[in-house]
């Protein structure tokens, strides 16, 4: 008897907690801003921790930023309503996160490879090499049209083949072949200069 009498509090306050989310998340969706937060208060200590886990440093406040600017956006589009899947909503958004961002890593290390000068031409000395190449890629990225950084991307970030990204971009995929290999040799042109250090 005593046990149950126990246990009948702390479902009531259970359930009582899902109402209160429950509560929340319908008034987050219709712009109350007080609720939004508040819903970010309970989620963002879960999401730190799986930031926590896998980075460090700028790197781990960068995903926590951009995770939960993902999840304002599902609250305000009334993607999430039902309390008891917040949790798993926010850790699938935090798993999504994680995966495009290492799948762009791999695609900008492939391109790095492919058109970065070796590390025998310019040495910075440790530490201080992938950071700044990062940059120096970037940059020269920078430089290419619009266009041509929306092509690249696609084919070498987002995987996509030449006749997919000649129906997104309403081109032949004639002209896709072109303006890959123009911007290639364009962005070859530019990692291969010499880098800063090289005249210090």
């Amino acid at each position: 008897m005593v046990r149950r009498m126990s246990q009948a509090p702390a479902t009531a306050r259970g359930a009582s907690s899902q109402d209160d989310l429950a509560q929340l998340l319908a008034r987050a969706g219709a712009g109350d801003r007080a609720a939004e937060r508040a819903v970010l208060q309970r989620l963002s200590p879960a999401i730190r921790v799986f930031a926590a886990r896998r980075l460090r440093g700028a790197d781990a406040e960068d995903f926590v930023q951009d995770a939960t600017l993902l999840l304002i956006a599902a609250l305000r589009e009334r993607r999430v309503s039902d309390p008891a899947a917040i949790g798993s909503f926010a850790l699938g958004i935090c798993r999504n996160l994680a995966r495009e961002r290492a799948r762009a890593a791999e695609r900008r290390a492939e391109l790095w490879e492919r058109f970065g000068p070796r590390d025998e031409d310019a040495d910075p000395g440790p530490g201080l090499a992938s950071g700044f190449r990062r940059v120096v890629l970037e940059d020269c990225f920078a430089m290419l049209t619009e266009r041509a950084r929306t092509l690249i991307r696609r084919a070498y970030v987002d995987g996509e083949s030449n006749t997919e990204i000649a129906r997104a971009m309403s081109l032949t995929e004639g002209n896709v072949r072109v303006i890959r290999h123009r911007a290639l040799q364009q962005l070859r042109g530019c990692l291969e200069k010499p880098l800063p250090w090289s005249d210090a």
